[in-house]
């Protein structure tokens, strides 16, 4: 019961997330009467920054369980696959070099292990599944009509769940926690369709790129 009430207050967090992120982008885009104010994006990156914090937890669960069964404990890491952080998200240009705004991220993440207990062996599949909220601030160095060097910052939540896809058990894990991400480095290539590249550090992990749209 309690693992459900967890599932569910996640759940209503992540969604008055969306909504509050929304209605920003609605207000911001009903607001703006001269055209090229407005920019959407996509992108992916590396998520260096959940799947390094997610192996320093996995390292320390596996510490813990081998004092706690005397030694009788080993696991083997079989496969990881993770594809990167998909994002999506919009820019409102405030004035010349000042542009806020939001993304939004999901990674999935798998991770296959064997594991024995006191000589008995099973097999497991971790999926975690995480989404992540950022209202962001942009501020560019040099803009041109073509290039336009810029910088980022941006703070927000990260909502995050993890399920053994090979038995029937619920959830293993659940959380919300604080997200940010800071770029100072970004370069974007283009006027109305353009290709962005982004270098810095956070949960999304250290580069980005993609692809925009201003209108």
């Amino acid at each position: 019961m309690q693992m459900k009430n967890r599932i569910y207050n996640n759940l209503k967090t992540m969604k008055k997330t969306i909504i509050f992120l929304g209605l920003m982008i609605s207000f911001f885009a009903a607001s703006a009467q001269e055209r090229g104010k407005h920019e959407i994006r996509a992108g992916i990156s590396d998520a260096s920054g959940i799947v390094i914090g997610d192996e320093f937890g996995n390292a320390f669960a596996d510490v813990f369980s081998y004092i706690f069964t005397a030694g009788n404990f080993k696991k083997k890491y079989t496969k990881d696959k993770v594809l990167g952080m998909f994002e999506i998200g919009y820019r409102y240009e405030l004035s010349d070099r000042v542009k806020i705004g939001g993304d939004i991220s999901y990674l999935q993440m798998d991770k296959s292990f064997e594991q024995t207990v006191f000589e008995t062996t099973t097999k497991h599949t971790i999926r975690g599944q995480y989404l992540m909220v950022l209202p962001t601030a942009e501020f560019a160095y040099i803009k041109t009509p073509m290039l336009t060097f810029y910088g980022t910052a941006a703070m927000g939540v990260l909502i995050g769940r993890e399920k053994d896809m090979s038995s029937d058990k619920s959830f293993r894990n659940n959380l919300t926690q604080f997200a940010f991400q800071v770029n100072p480095v970004g370069l974007r290539v283009g006027k109305k369709i353009g290709a962005f590249v982004e270098l810095g550090y956070g949960l999304k992990g250290i580069a980005t790129a993609g692809v925009s749209l201003r209108f």
